[in-house]
């Protein structure tokens, strides 16, 4: 900002400092000539530290994890090559992370000048038109916003910001390199993009009405909660409601942490056939079911084998509710506040085992015995408290982690778009947007050769995560669904990389003994990361894989 004036004054600084003011502390990106000098306005900023990854889609995922911890997240990168954050830029689309990209572009005068510039990808966006990156990106973002005026760029910027926010959906801008020091040539004042109102919210009363009368007149009702009530932060409210009626929960793997999952109300994580047997038992048993914030994919289905035929249904999302068939136009954010407004004549005892209850609070390690994924589970489930974030890649890492019961909000994967190789740029992060708790990232050796390096972010920021590497010699989850030389891969010297990258601790072993020392030695101690790789039997599936597994044969045998 200038050093005369405590307001922005140019198209970067305003951008920054909108930025700022919604509680961004770090940006995650790439450097490169398009984005150079907004790149320098970041790390000039006194409250925002520009992070570098080493790869443009690691710097999206890593930006998604501080979206999901922190409100917001933002990656920054270049015109062109920068494209390679598609990938993360869909799962913030499907799975509602509030991301913010930025883009450098090519300034306009150039581009007249010259049209064959390096980077540049067919035509590119000018007061005449749209150009290719803009059209890619607008499929996956809720709004986007070219900042080539100078006099719309603060209206542009505003409005931008509060869609991403409102919607919790990425959203992308367009800052040619020209403009990052143009003079604004208004100075709107900074304000909150959140707005309050005391209008009346159509058919509230309605639906409150009717939800009223079919809890009053059932017997076991049941939550299932999905990872919209984690994004719209109604974690709160529904748990008052829950609490206040005796209402078991459950989650979608993909809200998974929507509540303490030690609370006695929590029942587990449902996805149909392939719950845990006393989970789906309870799912069963009730005769109504509140669906808040789920989205029917397969993976939250349990391939689609949730049986969906209660007496009575409610099924809420962002901006849609149906009751019973019956459909109205209300969002999700003000049916779960308006919940807690009811007055119901009966608490609920659905007879249930809470998840909590069948914990293992002790780990007993069998001396010279090899370890397998489940005794590698049960051993991490002791170590695990309230001050440890979980961080999932795709595969039997992400199966296994299911069955794990953790704190509020400390799980993090991406079940829904299921791209692997996001373990180790989601941990890291995870670990800039809540420093405080230990980030314990658990991978396959798969996933880990896709995003390994990005430790070396880690080394560079002074980062501390435990990372499990579940070395089952390839892709372990493909085998399930159909074996082949394709999915081997090479077997690294997975715990020599911290050699590479001049910090770290690697440790390797197979035994149940070697696992609990390791652990116990990641865990007490802070301030390096550990790579701990487990070495297993290529088919050595963890239960909640093996329910997968068995999910599929009754499918493909049902259909034959």
């Amino acid at each position: 900002m200038n050093s005369k004036n405590s307001h922005p004054t140019t198209v970067g600084e305003y951008l920054l400092a909108r930025l700022c003011t919604l509680g961004t502390k770090h940006i995650f990106g790439i450097p490169g000539d398009y984005v150079l000098r907004f790149n320098q306005l970041i790390e000039q900023h006194p409250h925002i530290q520009f992070i570098n990854t080493t790869r443009e889609n690691s710097a999206g995922f890593s930006a998604n994890a501080y979206a999901h911890l922190k409100g917001l997240g933002v990656a920054c990168v270049t015109y062109g090559v920068g494209i390679e954050i598609i990938s993360a830029l869909a799962q913030a689309y499907i799975e509602n992370y509030p991301l913010v990209i930025i883009s450098g572009a090519i300034a306009e005068r150039e581009y007249k000048k010259n049209k064959k510039c390096h980077h540049l990808m067919n035509k590119v966006a000018t007061e005449h038109g749209d150009c290719t990156q803009l059209e890619i990106f607008k499929n996956l973002t809720i709004d986007h916003g070219l900042l080539h005026f100078p006099s719309t760029a603060a209206a542009v910027i505003d409005r931008v910001l509060h869609s991403c926010l409102e919607h919790k959906k990425p959203v992308y801008f367009e800052l040619p390199r020209d403009m990052v020091d143009q003079p604004l040539l208004h100075l709107p004042t900074i304000s909150s993009t959140s707005t309050s109102s005391t209008t009346p919210i159509p058919d509230l009363d309605k639906v409150l009405n009717e939800t009223q009368r079919i809890l009053s007149n059932c017997h076991y009702p049941l939550i299932w909660a999905g990872h919209e009530i984690l994004r719209f932060n109604l974690n709160s409210p529904l748990l008052r409601f829950a609490e206040k009626y005796n209402i078991p929960l459950v989650s979608s793997l993909l809200g998974k942490t929507v509540i303490d999952e030690h609370h006695p109300l929590f029942i587990g994580v449902y996805q149909g056939e392939m719950s845990s047997d006393k989970t789906l038992e309870t799912v069963k048993k009730c005769d109504c079911l509140l669906i808040a914030g789920v989205i029917f994919n397969d993976i939250d289905t349990g391939i689609f084998t949730t049986k969906l035929d209660h007496k009575h249904q409610i099924v809420v999302n962002h901006d849609s509710l149906t009751i019973d068939h019956h459909h109205y136009s209300l969002s999700l954010v003000d049916y779960i506040n308006g919940l807690n407004n009811l007055t119901i004549s009966q608490s609920f005892s659905l007879p249930y085992a809470s998840r909590h209850e069948t914990v293992i609070k002790k780990f007993s390690a069998v001396s010279e015995t090899k370890t397998t994924m489940k005794r590698v589970f049960e051993c991490l489930q002791t170590h695990l408290t309230s001050e440890h974030i979980v961080v999932s890649d795709v595969g039997d890492s992400l199966f296994a982690s299911s069955d794990l019961v953790l704190a509020q909000n400390s799980f993090l994967s991406n079940p829904y778009f299921t791209s692997i190789g996001t373990g180790i740029p989601t941990a890291i992060g995870a670990q800039f947007a809540d420093p405080s708790r230990r980030v314990v990232a658990i991978v396959g050796d798969g996933g880990f050769q896709m995003s390994a390096m990005e430790l070396s972010t880690a080394v560079r920021y002074h980062l501390d995560p435990i990372v499990i590497v579940l070395n089952n010699h390839g892709y372990g989850t493909e085998r399930v669904l159909l074996e082949g030389d394709f999915n081997d891969i090479v077997n690294w010297n997975y715990t020599q990389i911290p050699l590479v990258l001049g910090g770290g601790v690697g440790i390797k072993v197979a035994t149940e003994e070697a696992f609990q020392q390791a652990l116990e030695k990641a865990f007490s101690q802070r301030n390096t990361f550990y790579i701990i790789e487990v070495d297993l039997d290529k088919t050595d599936f963890s239960p909640s894989l093996t329910r997968l597994g068995e999910t599929l044969g009754k499918i493909v045998k049902s259909e034959n």
